[in-house]
């Protein structure tokens, strides 16, 4: 190849002219500048040093091994009539050497190869045209020559008629004038003219179809001149990008037809077409079809697939690839796996990092946004910072009201202790008979009604009182604009009237009590004004700013003054709400429905729910299908203030989840995806720091006992109650370990699940299907339904009393002093003793003290007075005793009796 400047040579590789220069002074060649000429010479030796550098170290020779193993089967006929069949395998292995001498570079090779392919297109073209103007000339002449044949003899016909008219010898007429048969013999042959014309035509024609067959014939030629121009640049193009990559080294290749015609093609492929062809590549059976011709390409096979193989293989001077930068999105937390795939790598490889940082981590693992920057920008990222709730924020913003707001009903809150009256209350008003419908007779769900009094409608939230609710009180005080705050009058301030007062506070909701109860001969409504009084609740009569209202809700007093309260701390709230536009509000309470599925009673805040709305609820999204409202009536709307039940979620959302009307699915499959995505990692997070905090306080110790309970309800606000409640019955000794937990009909993968767990099913308000039950009566598993709560927990709690280990209690019956030994043939070490305390006894376990220090505990072999063996031996009386198994007993060391009892331990 001819000489190129650095610059140039720069272009082909890709490179700057710069680092093309810094590399061509580290290969040891004389400093240049970017117009320098660079040699051939001096080309290879900066691809050898390029090589090493990237790692080929390999020598300068260098073979190639191609095998190939063909499998076939062929039968041979035996005795018996019967063929066998054999198995026949071919193995062929060929091996290329690359040669290390008469070395040609490719860019020779190439320019070689034109030459001779324009060499030899030539010689072709002119050994055509040659053949092409010899027939011419060849037609043309015979054509001249049966011309002048065909003249000569028309006129020595002529000639001769002419003679013989002139003649007088009536023989020459005679001869002249042929007979009347030979004249109509003449008439029917062909003129010499007609005939001289018809071959003259003949003539033409052939010379016409000759012409159009040399025609098709040089357009042929010329369509495969073309193709094979087309190769010839192809291989050009190949050879002027390898040309400074690498060298190939080749012995006696054809050139021309080498690269042309034979240079891609592979050797295995042409031999099994001489064998389909019935063609021997062997050589063994003589020589195969096609001679000489077939034995030459054979012969030049080996420069064919050299040259194939150099045209085809990569060398080094490979375009380089630049590293990507990418700009990683960070939230407050991201996975360690998640992470590795923003950086488009492996998360061993972030794993490494975060080991050199001090942090031992798990792919699976949570790491903070500080932490998270610092391996990205350590890797050779950017990273950004972005909010983790960012596509909740926008779909918020997105959805936002705009419009004047309508005055809307108030939600109230009816709060207080168990058994105070609440859903009572709530019943008179509504006229209905609800607290008898509940178990027990006290709430367990958050009850959602609207009703319509002379002033307006009011919607009412019922919350549980028992202590195991607490969260739906919270939850109920944070939905809410007023909180009613029952309050016996016989029964006073109790636990949960105290914590329904700090849920109202936290909320920020004002507070109205209803004394209730009134109608009772032992309400004491000043007790109870003095203890809300010390709760910080102050009634506006002693100068506070809480209303309180005595109530009955047996005869129905102060039913009315309490409703005239609620309206007029609505007017002061002045509460709005933007009718028109997409539905936002919150779960109260949710469901399975065995006929109807997922079930959610929601609290419409804004706009208006319609049928047919896609509903974003926490995790879940889905269209409404159906709408009922508390009494279980179809509905079409729900304006703000409004409880209905929705029907549509593909699964029951958390009570307390807010929700909200989107218009796009895709957005709310997003949020959707990424609020369950952030529960797993706090859950992975919870769980690692619970493992963490507990492996060393716990090593050593054992393990505590456990009992083990897969538990169904029917809402999921009871569901997260009871879980709550059933936690905090575990302690050191004992704990609850859910296993399962759920809303909806026990299944008979609950039954198996209980089985290769050892844990006990418990239903509350909920039952097992035909096939769960009968796998319950088969498997006896322990299958429990309630339908109070309280009663649950009782139960739990004496099922872990159970799996308590007893109180072991020590109680001492008698001491005795060692006053002297004797030595005995048959007991060893004999001690004489005065019982100074108690009773001592043969056949309790007992104690040696000496210098009131234990040193022997074990039982008596013998407990004599004088020669009589006794049981026992009182206070007062001398004895000798005998210790089984303990023969250092001291003059002056103490005996104690001591029994054990075993006491049953409770929660």
């Amino acid at each position: 190849m001819a000489e190129i400047t650095v610059k140039q040579l720069a272009q082909i590789v890709e490179r700057s002219v710069e680092t093309l220069l810094v590399q061509i002074k580290e290969a040891g060649l004389p400093a240049r500048g970017a117009d320098s000429l660079v040699s051939d010479a001096e080309k290879q030796q900066l691809v050898s040093y390029l090589k090493r550098s990237h790692g080929d170290v390999s020598g300068d020779n260098q073979q190639i091994t191609l095998k190939r193993k063909t499998l076939s089967t062929i039968k041979t006929p035996v005795s018996g009539g019967k063929a066998k069949t054999v198995n026949v395998e071919v193995r062929k292995t060929r091996t290329f050497i690359k040669p290390t001498e008469g070395e040609v570079s490719l860019e020779t090779l190439r320019q070689a190869a034109i030459e001779e392919a324009a060499r030899k297109a030539a010689e072709e073209e002119a050994r055509l045209v040659a053949k092409r103007q010899a027939e011419e000339e060849a037609a043309r002449q015979a054509a001249e020559e049966l011309a002048a044949r065909q003249a000569a003899e028309e006129e020595a016909r002529q000639a001769a008629i002419a003679a013989a008219s002139q003649s007088k010898d009536p023989r020459d007429k005679k001869l002249a004038v042929p007979k009347a048969g030979a004249l109509k013999a003449e008439k029917k042959e062909e003129s010499p003219e007609a005939k001289a014309k018809r071959e003259a035509e003949q003539a033409k024609q052939r010379a016409a179809e000759e012409a159009k067959r040399k025609q098709e014939e040089t357009l042929r030629r010329e369509a495969e001149a073309k193709a094979r121009q087309r190769t010839l640049e192809q291989a050009q193009k190949i050879a002027a990008e390898l040309a400074v990559r690498s060298e190939v080294k080749v012995e006696d290749v054809p050139l021309a037809r080498g690269l042309v015609g034979n240079a891609y093609e592979d050797s295995f492929a042409r031999e099994d077409r001489e064998i389909r062809r019935g063609g021997n590549t062997s050589g063994r059976g003589g020589k195969s079809k096609g001679g000489k011709k077939r034995e030459e390409e054979q012969s030049f096979r080996p420069a064919n697939r050299m040259l194939s193989s150099a045209l085809s293989k990569q060398h080094g001077f490979e375009k380089p690839v630049e590293k990507q930068v990418y700009e990683v999105a960070i939230g407050d937390t991201i996975v360690v796996a998640d992470l590795a795939q923003k950086m488009a790598v492996k998360a061993k490889e972030v794993i490494k990092v975060l080991m050199k940082m001090g942090e031992v981590v798990t792919q699976n693992q949570s790491i903070d946004q500080a932490t998270a920057a610092l391996v990205v920008e350590e890797m050779g990222h950017t990273s950004k910072y972005v909010s983790s709730s960012a596509a909740e924020d926008a779909l918020k913003d997105e959805m936002a009201h705009d419009g004047d707001g309508i005055t809307r009903p108030p939600v109230v809150t009816i709060m207080g202790h168990v058994d105070h009256g609440k859903t009572s209350l709530l019943d008179y008003i509504r006229r209905a008979k609800v607290a008898a419908g509940e178990a027990g007779g006290i709430t367990q769900h958050i009850g959602a009604y609207h009703v319509t009094t002379p002033r307006g409608v009011i919607t009412f939230l019922d919350t549980p009182g028992h202590a195991a609710f607490t969260s739906m009180r919270a939850r109920g005080a944070k939905a809410t604009d007023i909180v009613i705050l029952v309050v016996a009058a016989d029964d006073g301030v109790m636990p949960q009237t105290a914590e329904a007062i700090d849920h109202a506070r936290a909320a920020g909701v004002p507070l109205i009590v209803a004394i209730n109860k009134m109608d009772k001969a032992s309400a004491d409504p000043d007790r109870v004004l003095h203890e809300l009084s010390v709760k910080g609740v102050v009634p506006e009569e002693w100068g506070g700013d809480t209303q309180i209202v005595k109530v009955s809700a047996h005869s129905g007093e102060g039913i009315d003054a309490l409703l005239e309260a609620i309206q007029n701390q609505a007017e002061l709230l002045e509460l709005t709400a933007v009718e028109l536009g997409s539905a936002q509000g919150v779960v109260i309470e949710s469901r399975i429905d065995k006929g109807r599925g997922a079930v959610a009673s929601v609290l419409v805040q804004k706009g208006t729910l319609r049928t047919g709305d896609l509903v974003l609820a926490g995790q879940h999204y889905g269209r409404v299908r159906a709408m009922t409202d508390e009494n279980g009536l179809p509905t079409k709307s729900a304006g703000p203030s409004i409880p209905v039940e929705i029907l549509g979620l593909p699964e029951a959302p958390n009570a307390g989840d807010e929700f909200m009307v989107v218009d796009d699915e895709r957005k709310a499959r997003e949020v959707a995806e990424f609020r369950a995505n952030k529960e797993r990692q706090d859950k992975l997070t919870r769980q690692q720091n619970m493992r963490l905090e507990n492996i060393f306080a716990t090593m050593g110790q054992k393990e505590a006992a456990a009992v083990n309970v897969v538990l169904k309800t029917d809402v999921r606000g009871s569901l997260e109650a009871i879980t709550q409640a059933l936690n905090e019955l575990s302690t050191v000794d004992v704990r609850v370990c859910i296993v399962s937990s759920g809303v909806g009909a026990i299944s008979e993968s609950d039954v198996t699940l209980a089985e290769s767990t050892n844990s006990v099913i418990l239903g509350f308000n909920v039952r097992a299907d035909n096939a769960a039950r009968l796998k319950c009566q088969q498997d006896e598993i322990d299958l429990r339904y309630y339908s109070i709560i309280y009663e649950m927990i009782d139960d739990v709690k004496a099922a872990m009393s159970g799996l308590l280990t007893p109180e072991r209690r020590e109680n001492i019956l008698g001491v005795a002093q060692v006053r002297e030994v004797f030595r005995s043939s048959r007991f060893g070490a004999a001690a004489g003793c005065m019982v100074l305390e108690g009773i001592v006894y043969r056949h309790k376990p007992i104690r040696v003290l000496r210098d009131e220090v234990v040193v022997f505990q074990g039982e008596l072999e013998s407990l004599r007075r004088f020669k009589d063996d006794l049981q026992e031996v009182r206070h007062g009386m001398e004895c000798g005793m005998a210790v089984k198994g303990y023969n250092d007993i001291r003059t002056g060391d103490k005996i104690e009796v001591y029994e054990v009892h075993h006491i049953k331990r409770t929660l």
